[in-house]
């Protein structure tokens, strides 16, 4: 194809026809700028295309990661609700004389786990590689987009929040532990706990010195906060429940509209 083109540039040099080689030449300096344009812009379909296959592989992907996120998040939302809240707010009667021990549905329940908050913690490599890779602007749901930059903002804040009032439950802890002992029923059960075989809680009996934890007037704010700690760490779970959501579904509308595009 070269060597033909270039017979008829020499051709045309030969018999003195230069203004037709000037137009020939022009012509044939558009038509390769057209090849290269078109050349260009089929790679650019090749690599939108590779980016829309990433893009669902990715979204797929994070549909799984959310999946799995909600049926942690809600594990940690009953175990809050219905195990460390409840404790600390039975805590916080039986220091107020609300309650009395044998009213109190479990006090050695609401003594050791009234402070304690699971860790709050997420799957989020595809989220991670969606905004490494700028494939974020290939969504074309914005709702999509604000919520889930909303739902990892959320998780971040809920560690960030953890994390900052893990030193109040742990100095609560410690206090707490004052007023309260384990003991073996048995005398020959020491022996058990040394070798620490898993014995059975009916081997042990635990017992409480109320009296000095309701006269610590300090203790009060202190219970107060935790169960604050605890509300507010289940308020940011349903609202990550209610964002996971509104991502499933789109997620799901995104790749149903990719699928009739392709």
């Amino acid at each position: 194809m070269i060597q033909f083109f270039r017979k008829i540039r020499q051709n045309l040099l030969s018999e003195r026809k230069t203004g037709k080689y000037l137009k020939y030449a022009i012509g044939e300096i558009v038509l390769v700028v057209i090849g290269i344009l078109i050349a260009l812009q089929i790679n650019n379909w090749n690599e939108d295309k590779k980016d829309l296959q990433r893009a669902h592989r990715v979204l797929t992907n994070l549909s799984e990661e959310i999946r799995q996120d909600s049926t942690y998040f809600e594990n940690v939302y009953n175990a809050e609700k219905d195990i460390f809240l409840h404790g600390a707010e039975q805590l916080f009667k039986l220091h107020s004389n609300e309650l009395n021990s044998t009213e109190i549905d479990s006090i050695g329940t609401s003594f050791r786990l009234a402070c304690f908050t699971p860790a709050i913690k997420s799957l989020n490599n595809a989220y991670n590689e969606l905004m490494a890779s700028n494939l974020l602007s290939h969504l074309n749901s914005e709702s999509l987009k604000y919520n889930l930059k909303e739902y990892y903002s959320q998780i971040d804040f809920l560690i960030s929040y953890s994390e900052q009032s893990h030193q109040l439950s742990n100095d609560l802890i410690y206090e707490l532990a004052q007023y309260y002992e384990v003991v073996p029923v048995k005398l020959g059960s020491a022996r058990e706990i040394s070798k620490f075989s898993g014995a059975a809680e009916s081997d042990f009996t635990t017992k409480y010195d109320l009296e000095p934890f309701r006269n610590n007037r300090s203790l009060n704010p202190k219970l107060y906060d935790m169960i604050d700690i605890h509300k507010d760490r289940l308020g940011g779970l349903e609202i990550l429940r209610e964002l996971s959501i509104k991502i499933q579904e789109g997620i799901l509308l995104e790749l149903k509209k990719r699928q009739k595009t392709q």
